[in-house]
Order: structure tokens, then sequence, then C-alpha cells
């Protein structure tokens, strides 16, 4: 995935039910997500909390909080994704705090209004999608009385936006370095090397080689391209590098990924 500012078109609530989850490196979104384990296992990174969803799990994401998540083939789980304002008696708490922690564990007593949200926003009944708001409003009420919330520190978070956005349009640069992102921001080297450190837990070489690796595992699954040509698309020099780093992150080479994960 190449975006980490994932920018969507107005679209209220979407709601799914499905196995099979593809994860994708550090992102953030200005839309609530949340998603709960039916079965398996789902392994997260939110707002630098490392967490495992395990059945009857729930994470919550809300709006520009930073987080990713592994690769989950045989996870079968539910997602709800909203608009703040789909729901607005929530609407000032969810733009303005974020959990504490940002997973609940033993949620299995909320798992029947994750399937109404699916059920009736996904019907053809022409209040569907007003029943699937008023079951998403419970579900928040729910979460926010067993979740403690804490303020946003708009500061900080207003800078990641940049930063972040900046390494999404530019990870396949040869030359990237945090002196350029710093230069372009108007900002400190250290600066921007503590944004990473403290708020993503990732080193900034470590996060662009997430992007550049996801931007190949994408390659590798969807198109026919020589190893080599993906390699340099994803703006890497030599392959030695490429194959070292998409192991270690990967746990198998290209080629493997290739072999395994297309059907995927």
């Amino acid at each position: 995935m190449k975006g980490v500012f994932e920018k969507k078109d107005k679209f209220g609530i979407t709601a799914k039910h499905t196995v099979g989850f593809r994860g994708f490196p550090p992102m953030f979104h200005p839309h609530c997500e949340i998603l709960t384990v039916v079965s398996g296992e789902i392994s997260a990174r939110i707002d630098g909390h490392e967490i495992t969803l395990r059945e009857g799990d729930i994470a919550t994401v809300f709006p520009y909080v930073v987080h990713s998540y592994e690769d989950a083939p045989n996870a079968e789980f539910y997602m709800i994704l909203f608009e703040p304002e789909a729901i607005g008696i929530f609407e000032n708490d969810l733009m303005q705090k974020k959990p504490v922690y940002p997973l609940m564990q033993n949620g299995e007593h909320l798992l029947t209004i994750f399937k109404k949200i699916v059920e009736y926003k996904n019907s053809s009944n022409i209040s569907g999608l007003k029943t699937s708001v008023s079951y998403l409003s419970a579900l928040v009420g729910e979460l926010f009385c067993s979740m403690p919330l804490c303020d946003v520190d708009t500061t900080t978070e207003n800078m990641i936006k940049p930063i972040l956005l900046y390494c999404s349009e530019h990870f396949t640069d040869e030359d990237i370095s945090i002196k350029k992102v710093a230069d372009r921001l108007y900002i400190s080297p250290s600066y921007v090397s503590k944004v990473f450190s403290s708020k993503l837990k990732y080193s900034f070489r470590e996060y662009i080689n997430e992007l550049r690796i996801s931007k190949a595992k994408k390659l590798l699954s969807k198109t026919d391209r020589k190893i080599v040509d993906v390699m340099l698309e994803c703006g890497f020099k030599n392959q030695s590098s490429f194959n070292r780093i998409f192991s270690d992150i990967c746990k198998s080479s290209p080629s493997e990924y290739r072999q395994k994960k297309r059907t995927f």
C-alpha cells in the first residue's frame, strides 16, 4: 500500500465480515476503525502499542492515529469504518481524544452488535443505514464505557501528518533521508527522528523499508514483473539489500513470497 495517509471520499459507514486479513504498513486516516476477531489472530501496532487480537478482542483506531497490521490469512473478523460525524453524539470525543490503550479484551458480548451493523448497512432495506448507525452508536458507547480515553496531543499529532504524507509520496526515491524530510517541512532532523522513535516506534530507515517492502509485496503478488524491476521501482539500489530486507520483514525471499502469497 503506497499511501500512509489514506484519503477516502465521504462514505459514512463501511462494514464487513470476512476471512483473510491483508496487513499494511503504518498509516493513518480521517475516519474511525473498529475491528473484532471471531477466530484466529491479528497482530497490530496502534499508536505505538503492539497488540495481538484474539477471539473476542476489539481494537479501536481513532482518526489520525497511526496504526499497522500484519497479514492474517486465516483470521475471521468484523471491521467497521466510519466518519466521526456519522454518529454525531460522539463526534467531538472521537476527534479530540483517543484510547489510553486501543485493545479491549473479552468483548464477545458485543459481537451481536457487530453482526447487526453489517447486516443493516449492507441490506437493501430503505432504513438499513439509519438502523446501522443506531447500532454503531451503541457499540461506540459500550467501548467508551470500557476503554479510558485521553486528550490528543495536537501539536505532535499535527506534525506527524505532513511527515508521513511526505514519506508516502517519496519513499521510492533512492536518496530519501531524514534531512530531506526536515528541509521540506522546515523542521529539524532531530525532531523528525524523535517523531519516528516516540510515536511510530520505528527508525526512519525501518519505516521507509516497510513502505518499500509493502509495495514490493503487492507487485510480486499481483504482477508478473521481474523481481529486479520490482526492486528498482520500490527504491532499492541493489539486489542483495532488497533480498535481505525483504527476508527480514517477510521471513521469505521475494520469489518464495510470490509463490506462496499470490493467491491470497
